[in-house]
């Protein structure tokens, strides 16, 4: 099997399982847990669930960077990065920087907290809050999808 073949396969299998997860955490866990029947314990159920998926998502994030990078290297498409057609590849990365710093920077050091939030019972405004983040971010990330597919298959050059 060629090696871009299987780094394009790992490449998409991971942001696949990376996107589908945010999608599920923002359309699916988050209206579901801001329902009154759940505002007892909201944020502890939200981050029970979120960070199973989070250590998941690591590994995805990683492997969709590794197998990134390694397409340009081999492909030696460092040069696009110069070429306004490409901006496409610029979103790329610009996303998988902010998954990265969330996953590895923010959540763990900054955010490490979040049992001082569920004790204090700050679950609805906390909630609110991150579900507003959650559908940032996944807008930006699905408009990226979007816009990387029709790239790489030559939509805008």
């Amino acid at each position: 099997m060629n090696d871009l073949t299987l780094a394009r396969a790992v490449h998409i299998l991971s942001v696949v399982i990376w996107m589908g997860g945010v999608t599920f955490v923002t359309l699916v866990l988050i209206p579901t847990l801001r329902r009154s029947s759940f505002r007892i314990d909201q944020l502890t159920i939200f981050h029970a669930i979120e960070n199973r998926f989070a250590s998941i998502a690591r590994v995805m994030v990683l492997l969709a960077g590794i197998s990134g990078f390694y397409m340009t290297y081999k492909l030696d498409a460092w040069g696009r990065f110069t070429q306004i057609q490409f901006f496409w590849m610029h979103a790329m990365v610009f996303v998988w920087c902010l998954f990265f710093l969330a996953l590895f920077a923010i959540e763990p050091f900054i955010l490490k907290n979040h049992g001082r939030i569920v004790k204090d019972r700050h679950n609805i405004t906390n909630l609110k809050k991150t579900y507003i983040v959650h559908s940032v971010i996944l807008v930006l990330s699905l408009s990226t999808i979007l816009v990387s597919v029709l790239g790489a298959h030559g939509f805008f050059y």
